[in-house]
C-alpha cells in the first residue's frame, strides 16, 4: 500500500471519528432525556447525577395522561399544524411565483417590504394580533390559533429563489400553448419545487408543533391548548416531576423525529438549491 493511500485512508477515518464524535454530542441531550423519563423520583434528587436509572419506571409515561389532558393536547397540535402548514406552503408558492415570474407594477417595491417584514419580531405582534382575535371573536378557537400564522415572509423568499433557478423557456412553452399564469404554476412549477416545498413544509411544520408564545397568548382553555403550552403546565411553582416532564416532553418530538427520517432528502436538496443561488 502506497503511503498516498495510507495518508488518504487515516484522513477519513480521522474525518468520520470527528463526525461520530459531533453526532454522539448532538445526541447527547436526547439521550438524557430519554433516561431521565425512565428514572423513578428518588433517582432525581441524587447528588451524583446517572445516566442509567436504578429502576426503569414507564408508569412515567402512563402518568403523563393521567395528569393532564394530553391527549386533547396532542390532537390541536395536529389539526394546527397540518393546517399552518398547508396554508403556508400553498400562499408562500402562490406568492413566490408572482414575485419571480409574473410582472406588474410595484413588484420589487413590495417584495422589499416583504423582505422588511423578516426584520420585524413576532414578539412585537403580539399585541396587534391579539386584539384583533379579540374583536372578530376568535379568542381560545382554532380559528385564532391557525389565521394569524398563515403567510411567511421566509417561506416566500425560500420559493422565490427557488422559482429563479427554473429555467424561464417552460414558462414562456407554456403561454406560447394558452396556458394562463396559474395553470404554469400548477403544471410546472409545483412539480419541479418539490424539493424545496418539502424543505419548506418541514420547516413550517417544525415551527408550527414548536410554537409557544401565540398559543399561550390565544388560548384559555385545557381543550384549545396545543402541547407546548400543555407541556408547560407539568411544570409546578415549587416541585416539578422531572421525568414525567420529560416523558411528555419525548411523547411530543417523536412525531418530528418520524417527519425527519421521511423528508431528510428533500430538506437538505431543498434549502441547499434554494438557498445557494
Amino acid at each position: 500500500m502506497s503511503p498516498k493511500s495510507i495518508s488518504h485512508r487515516l484522513t477519513r477515518i480521522g474525518l468520520h471519528v470527528v463526525l461520530l464524535t459531533v453526532g454522539l454530542l448532538f445526541m447527547a441531550p436526547f439521550i438524557w432525556s430519554i433516561s431521565t423519563s425512565l428514572k423513578p423520583l428518588s433517582d432525581l434528587f441524587q447528588v451524583r447525577p446517572s445516566l442509567i436509572p436504578s429502576e426503569i419506571r414507564w408508569a412515567n409515561y402512563s402518568d403523563v395522561f393521567d395528569t393532564a389532558p394530553f391527549v386533547r393536547f396532542y390532537a390541536n397540535s395536529i389539526v394546527v399544524t397540518i393546517a399552518r402548514t398547508v396554508g403556508q406552503v400553498v400562499i408562500a408558492s402562490l406568492a413566490a411565483f408572482a414575485f419571480s415570474q409574473l410582472k406588474f407594477p410595484g413588484r420589487d417595491a413590495l417584495f422589499f417590504v416583504l423582505l422588511a417584514g423578516l426584520m420585524v419580531p413576532d414578539q412585537v405582534l403580539i399585541v396587534p394580533r391579539f386584539i384583533i382575535m379579540r374583536e372578530l371573536g376568535w379568542f381560545d378557537t382554532y380559528q385564532g390559533l391557525i389565521v394569524p400564522l398563515l403567510f411567511s415572509s421566509f417561506g416566500v423568499f425560500l420559493l422565490r429563489q427557488y422559482f429563479l433557478g427554473i429555467p424561464r423557456d417552460f414558462h414562456e412553452a407554456a403561454k406560447l400553448e394558452g396556458a394562463n399564469p396559474f395553470q404554469v404554476y400548477w403544471d410546472i412549477y409545483l412539480p419541479l419545487a418539490k424539493p424545496a416545498l418539502a424543505a419548506f413544509g418541514f420547516l413550517t411544520m417544525l415551527n408550527s408543533w414548536n410554537e409557544l408564545l401565540w398559543a399561550l397568548t390565544v388560548t384559555n382553555s385545557a381543550n384549545m391548548q396545543v402541547l407546548p403550552v400543555g407541556i408547560a403546565l407539568f411544570q409546578g411553582q415549587f416541585f416539578t416531576n422531572t421525568g414525567i416532564l420529560l416523558a411528555a416532553a419525548n411523547m411530543a418530538t417523536f412525531p418530528l423525529l418520524i417527519a425527519f427520517l421521511f423528508f431528510q432528502k428533500q430538506l437538505v436538496e431543498g434549502v441547499a438549491l434554494s438557498g445557494l443561488k
